[in-house]
Order: structure tokens, then C-alpha cells, then sequence
């Protein structure tokens, strides 16, 4: 089992979510990615990508200054 991290600061949605679809492809079952962005539905949009391909989402962490990081269990 491996950790993969993201920063998607900056990015606008659905910038972080294409992103972490593109990414989903080198990871393998088991594994945790580790999100982070700053757009104002990042968690929401995150939450429901996790919903439509069968990921777990296991925490979300308040990074302060409007940043969130996101984990999540493929």
C-alpha cells in the first residue's frame, strides 16, 4: 500500500477532481491519495467523484486559510 499527494491549490473546479482522475490510473487497490486544494467546492466535488467510482473517503483535514486536504482509499 502506498500514499500518493495532490496539491491542487489554485486550482478552480473541476480542475482538482480531472486531475485526480487522470492520477487514479497509477493507483493501485488499497492505496491513499492525499488531496489538497483551496476552491471553494473542492470537498463537495470530491465527495461525490469518491460516490460515482467506489472510493472510500476517509478524512477530510482543515489545512486553514480556505485549504482542505482530502484522503482517500482506492
Amino acid at each position: 500500500m502506498a500514499t500518493h499527494t495532490m496539491d491542487t491549490t489554485g486550482m478552480k473546479c473541476p480542475q482538482p477532481v480531472l486531475k485526480l482522475a487522470v492520477a487514479a490510473s497509477d493507483v493501485n487497490t488499497g492505496d491513499i491519495v492525499e488531496i489538497t486544494g483551496d476552491c471553494p467546492t473542492f470537498e463537495k466535488d470530491l465527495r461525490a467523484w469518491c460516490d460515482r467510482m467506489h472510493k472510500v473517503c476517509l478524512a477530510v483535514r482543515d489545512e486553514g486559510e480556505g485549504k482542505q486536504t482530502i484522503q482517500i482509499q482506492f
